[in-house]
Order: C-alpha cells, then sequence, then structure tokens
C-alpha cells in the first residue's frame, strides 16, 4: 500500500514527535464570556437608589470586560432598516424597553449626518479610529467623535463618551454642533434602564469608548406579527392563561425588594441568573404559552422568530469575540435569553463562559 504524500509526513512528524518525547502545546483558552441576564429595570416600581446601582457596578466590574454587549442593534443594522421605513415600522417605532429608534436614534443620526457632511457608514468608520485615539483627543475631536457615533447610528456609544465629560465640555457642546443632542444625551444619563444605569458606568470603569449592540429588532417584530395575524392576541387574554401570566409579572415583581439593603439590586440578579430563575421562567411563561397555543401555532411562530433573534445576538457575541484572542465580553440584556445564548456559547470548546453568578454572589430567598 503507498501511502500518499501529505498522510506520510503527517505520520512522519508524529513519529519523530513521539521518539523524542514531546508534546503539542496546545494553547489555552484566553477568551471569556458572562451573560447578565436581568429585568428591564425602567419597569420597576420603586428605582433603586445610587448606592444599590453602585454596589452592583462595582461587582460586575470585577470581570474586567474588555468589551461590554448591549440589547440594542448596530448601527449598520439600523442604517438598512432606515431605507424603508415603512416596511419596518414595526421594528423601528415602537418605543419600548428604552429604544427610541424611528422616533429618536434614526432622525438624530440623519440630522447629524448633514451638520457633518458625512454618510454613515463613513461616520462609524472615522468614529472607530478616533476612539481609539481618546486619550490624546482635544475636545472639539472628542465632541465630533460622538457626533460621528451619532451620525453613524452608535447611539449608544455617544451616550457612554458622553459620560466621560464634564460639566463645562458639555456646555460647549450645547453650543456646538452636538446642540440638537446635548439635552437628550444628558437625559439619558439619568435614565434608569440597564443600558445607561449598568452598561455605560461598567464600560467606562473599564476605560471603554465603544458599546458592542448585539440584537435584531426586525425579528422581534416579526414574531409579535405573526402571533397577531394567527390569532395570539386571543390566547393571551383567555381565563385559561391570563390570570397565570399575571401570576408570573407579579412574582417578577416580589423579587425585587428595594428595602432591603445595599445589594438589592445586586441580589435581584443573582437571582435572574441563577438556575431557579431559568426553570421558573421556562415552565411559567415558554411552556404555559406553548400548552395553549392554537391550531395555527400562533406562538410556535412567535418562538421561532424568537430563538432566531436570540441566534442573532449570539452571532454579534461571535463577532465581538473575533477582534483579539484574549477578548472579555460581557452581554447584559433580558433575563430569558441567557440560558439560551450560554447554552450556545457552551457549545464552543475555544470559550470559557463564566457565570453572571460569580460575580453576583448566591441567591438568597427571602424569609417566608
Amino acid at each position: 500500500m503507498r501511502l500518499k504524500p501529505n498522510l506520510f509526513w503527517r505520520l512522519f512528524v508524529f513519529a519523530i514527535v513521539s521518539a523524542a518525547g514531546l508534546t503539542l502545546a496546545v494553547p489555552t483558552v484566553a477568551q471569556t464570556v458572562t451573560i447578565v441576564g436581568t429585568q428591564h429595570l425602567k419597569r420597576l416600581e420603586t428605582p433603586p437608589t445610587s448606592a444599590q446601582y453602585t454596589h452592583t457596578i462595582q461587582a460586575l466590574s470585577a470581570f474586567a470586560p474588555t468589551q461590554v454587549c448591549i440589547e440594542r442593534m448596530s448601527g449598520a443594522r439600523l442604517q438598512v432598516l432606515s431605507q424603508d421605513l415603512q416596511r419596518n415600522a414595526m421594528a423601528l417605532s415602537p418605543d419600548t424597553h428604552g429604544r427610541p429608534l424611528g422616533t429618536q436614534i434614526i432622525p438624530l443620526g440623519i440630522e447629524m449626518q448633514s451638520r457633518l457632511a458625512v454618510l454613515p457608514t463613513d461616520a462609524r468608520e472615522r468614529a472607530q479610529d478616533l476612539a481609539r485615539k481618546w486619550d490624546t483627543l482635544g475636545l472639539d475631536e472628542r465632541l465630533r467623535l460622538i457626533g460621528l457615533q451619532i451620525a453613524g447610528y452608535e447611539f449608544y456609544s455617544a451616550v457612554l463618551n458622553w459620560s466621560y465629560l464634564d460639566t463645562a465640555a458639555r456646555k460647549t457642546a450645547a453650543k456646538g454642533i452636538l446642540e440638537p443632542v446635548a439635552g437628550i444625551l444628558n437625559a439619558k444619563l439619568a435614565s434608569r434602564h440597564e443600558v445607561y444605569a449598568l452598561a455605560i458606568p461598567i464600560a467606562r470603569r473599564a476605560g471603554l469608548h465603544t458599546l458592542c449592540t448585539a440584537d435584531s429588532q426586525e425579528y422581534e417584530a416579526a414574531g409579535m406579527q405573526a402571533a397577531i395575524e394567527h390569532g395570539g392576541e386571543d390566547i393571551l387574554v383567555g381565563p385559561d392563561i391570563k390570570p397565570k401570566l399575571e401570576a408570573y409579572n407579579a412574582q417578577m415583581q416580589a423579587v425585587w425588594r428595594p428595602g432591603s439593603g445595599v445589594d438589592a439590586l445586586t441580589q435581584m440578579l443573582a437571582y435572574m441568573n441563577s438556575e431557579d430563575f431559568a426553570q421558573f421562567d421556562l415552565e411559567n411563561q415558554w411552556e404555559l404559552i406553548r400548552r395553549f397555543d392554537n391550531e395555527a401555532g400562533a406562538f410556535h411562530r412567535r418562538f421561532m422568530y424568537w430563538h432566531a433573534r436570540t441566534a442573532q445576538i449570539s452571532s454579534e457575541l461571535y463577532l465581538a469575540l473575533a477582534q483579539g484572542p484574549e477578548e472579555r465580553v460581557m452581554l447584559i440584556i433580558g433575563a430569558a435569553h441567557r440560558p439560551f445564548n450560554e447554552a450556545e456559547m457552551r457549545t464552543q470548546p475555544w470559550l470559557t463562559v463564566e457565570p453572571a453568578s460569580k460575580l453576583l454572589g448566591d441567591w438568597i430567598p427571602p424569609a417566608e
């Protein structure tokens, strides 16, 4: 039997290595992901205190992320959707969960494109270059960076860089190219939403000047539309399921114990990132709705679009990890996504998935 040349040389090298007692070095896994599941914090009836936010930010910052990702769409994705506002109205128009896409972020982007005489793709490229040089930039260039990020629909990164500016710099910006957005940027920094109240402070502590974005809101809109078209609304208001969903929402509110101390928010997130929550959510939301689905499969369709969205989020995380061999990526996301994204990440032998529970500590159930 004659060996093929490639196989011959592989066997030859293996024999030499074995005879010499050598071992081939296997690189250690350096890339790490942590996925922090949360309730949408603006929904909490009693907001966390500044001390409770600080306690949680300190706990999560111990991860030392090289990138912080948020449950938001990228500027490139928004640019594509904005080219057909009518077709994508459902994905862009509703101001849900802090997403004023069609009413604020896209209009502001278009205005800044005009002011800076730049196309959105070019704006993102120029902003990326300036963001790398932040420490060497003068104030005018820093303000231009923020303007370029808004022009490229990277609004959340613009808010991050706005947070670095002192009061005097913000007043200067309000009289220049950022005049239309200065008040909006200030308001965002005061928001209770987890993008502004958690992700941006963590990114700033890490010295970052861009936020990674990981979402595809068009799949969310398509899933909602499919459920509506196939009778899903009738299911949700029916006597079999409505009381159970109300009980689910009541339980989620009960997890938040604002008067329990400085670690109240950290404790709530510890529950949201526990296996107890993952099982509770599966049984009392997903499986509940699935059992009462109609013959048209209104919620089966809804779920598949939701999973397409979740898969896209994982895809964006892989792109973040592609930036370098030692990336440490933190994703802050609605807690229902976390078990599915974590399961996807754990299939990769080249990654370490660090549970957020390691940062947040153990969840302590309330006393009976």
